[in-house]
């Protein structure tokens, strides 16, 4: 019974088809008509799956470019930055150079401005550079406007080596601003200072400020030096006086050099 079902309703679909096949229209047989309309869906799905494609591969390109266009950016920023804050500390050191420019007289004609490219505080020494290729000569003494920062100990061209207050076998004779008492700076290797020589019946206290006096023969009269921050007595005839820069070595940038006060120069 039931392949006589299936066989009678192949037959009859095999005359519908054949029937829409001689049936014809316009736009041709119906056979074709119905062809179209069953295939409508699907074609119709197939383009809009292509577009979606398409459109999604664009949108990737472009997701992509964003992120790219955004790192590059990133990037632009964080130069500007950087050449932002060269010229700050550039227009720092034209400032702090007007300020030296200033005395120059009251040292000599010849003083030098130089800017501090490297530093090695443990060590204490300095790398500094002119504008003009010159030779500093030996010891030749180093200022800023806080105050004595060291001497040359070596002179290559546009390159200068300096040995600071603070370094191991720095000294430099200083005195009292009134001239009441003397002594000698000794570098320790660290901020912490020593002032030797200073007699114990010498007036010397916290806070006071001692400067160069002239008597080591490098360093010029009346350039500060030293803040005391400290002074005891001991069974010595010297008082144990430590100290500390009066210049902040840690952010000098630009330095006056002294060459006609070098020791060879007989300044």
């Amino acid at each position: 019974m039931r392949a006589l079902f299936f066989r009678t309703a192949l037959l009859w679909g095999l005359l519908e088809i054949l029937a829409a096949w001689q049936v014809r229209t316009s736009d041709g047989p119906v056979l074709l008509t119905w062809f179209r309309a069953a295939t409508h869906p699907v074609v119709a799905t197939s383009d809009w799956v292509g577009n979606l494609a398409v459109d999604l591969g664009l949108g990737i390109h472009d997701l992509q470019q964003v992120i790219t266009d955004n790192r590059r950016l990133r990037l632009e920023l964080e130069e500007i930055r950087a050449r932002k804050l060269l010229l700050e500390e550039d227009l720092q050191a034209l400032r702090e150079a007007s300020r030296l420019a200033g005395p120059t007289s009251e040292f000599e004609a010849g003083a030098r401005i130089a800017r501090c490219t490297f530093r090695d505080l443990a060590a204490g020494t300095m790398e500094v550079r002119t504008a003009d290729r010159v030779t500093i000569p030996h010891d030749a003494p180093v200022v800023t406007s806080g105050g004595l920062v060291g001497r040359v100990v070596r002179s290559e061209g546009h390159r200068h080596w300096l040995q600071m207050v603070t370094h191991v076998a720095a000294a430099a004779a200083v005195q009292a601003t009134d001239g009441s008492l003397n002594g000698l700076v000794l570098g320790t290797g660290t901020d912490a200072l020593a002032v030797a020589y200073v007699p114990r019946q010498g007036h010397l206290e916290r806070g006071m400020v001692l400067v160069t006096s002239g008597g080591d023969g490098i360093f010029p009269p009346g350039i500060p030096v030293v803040q005391v921050v400290g002074v005891r007595e001991t069974e010595d005839p010297f008082l144990e006086v430590s100290a500390v820069p009066t210049v902040n070595l840690q952010t000098v940038r630009v330095v006056l050099i002294l060459p006609a006060w070098s020791a060879g120069s007989g300044g």
